[in-house]
């Protein structure tokens, strides 16, 4: 058993070995100067599933944080807790989604193929839970309205 284990065990190896100097000759290697940087194929991927697991929460957390703000839906008659305004906030929070994800792809392909560093960027939950918590309060309760609020984060991004 152990015999056949180790054959087994071996020939994976080699299969991973091929891939990995496969790779490194490539466009994709050369591209990333990967024999340069002393590393391979499966060591990036790895790194990369690391990176996507630590960094996939945003893409459930991120969301519902800006959609506490109330975003651009205007309470009914019911108030902020409404109905209506509840069901507002459920499409808001998908299209914070897709954002959230697109910002994260956008980040990302250009640290990789611009800067050509292996830096994964995405959306910062702290400013975004201080724009909701502390300037636009829960669903637009705060200080500033959503709209004088979210023209400043614009400006600001501009700047």
């Amino acid at each position: 058993r152990l015999t056949y284990f180790v054959s087994k065990t071996s020939k994976m190896v080699a299969i991973i070995d091929n891939i990995n100097s496969t790779v490194n000759d490539s466009f994709v290697g050369r591209f990333f100067e990967m024999k340069e940087r002393n590393t391979n194929f499966t060591t990036e991927l790895r790194g990369a599933t690391a990176t996507f697991l630590t960094m996939s929460y945003i893409l459930a957390v991120n969301p519902r944080i800006l959609a506490d703000s109330g975003g651009p839906c205007v309470p009914g008659e019911g108030g902020i807790f409404a109905p209506e305004y509840e069901m507002c906030l459920q499409n808001i929070t998908k299209q914070y989604v897709t954002a959230t994800a697109l910002c994260s792809m956008v980040g990302c392909l250009t640290m990789g193929l611009l800067a050509n560093l292996p830096i994964a960027l995405s959306t910062g939950m702290g400013l975004n839970a201080y724009f909701t918590y502390s300037v636009v309060g829960f669903r637009g309760t705060g200080p500033v309205a959503y709209d004088a609020a979210i023209t400043a984060v614009l400006i600001e991004g501009i700047i």
